[in-house]
């Protein structure tokens, strides 16, 4: 897969992180850029964030993971036990490797920029 073309200040943030959360930052904006192309990504709060009518999802880069953020997460964490949190609207996946990007990640994130089209919820 071809990687996608990223905002300098996106490739920036990802410089500055340690090798292994690095590449998976990088992978799920590959996984992103595949399954929705469409999605603008930019600097929100710190951190990558793909964007359709609202915030979608973001990567936050950890020591020894990368939290994926999902914006409208309470509205999804049915879907998996991965979707771990207790905020109103924002919950998170914990990945520690590449290979947990995965199917059951796909499906997550598809269902994410779903609920975007169809019912996007305003990020304060």
């Amino acid at each position: 897969m071809k990687p996608p073309q990223l905002p300098e200040p996106i490739l920036t943030y990802l410089d500055k992180q340690l090798p292994e959360p690095r590449a998976i930052a990088l992978a799920v904006a590959e996984r992103l850029h595949a399954l929705a192309p469409n999605l603008d990504v930019k600097l929100a709060w710190g951190f990558p964030c793909w964007v359709g009518q609202e915030r979608v999802v973001s990567v936050m880069a950890r020591e020894d993971r990368c939290n994926l953020q999902l914006w409208s997460g309470a509205r999804l964490a049915h879907l998996s036990s991965r979707i771990e949190g207790t905020g109103k609207d924002l919950r998170h996946i914990k990945l520690r490797s590449l290979a947990e990007i995965d199917d059951e990640v796909d499906a997550i994130l598809e269902a994410a920029i779903a609920l975007d089209a169809q019912d996007p919820k305003r990020v304060r």
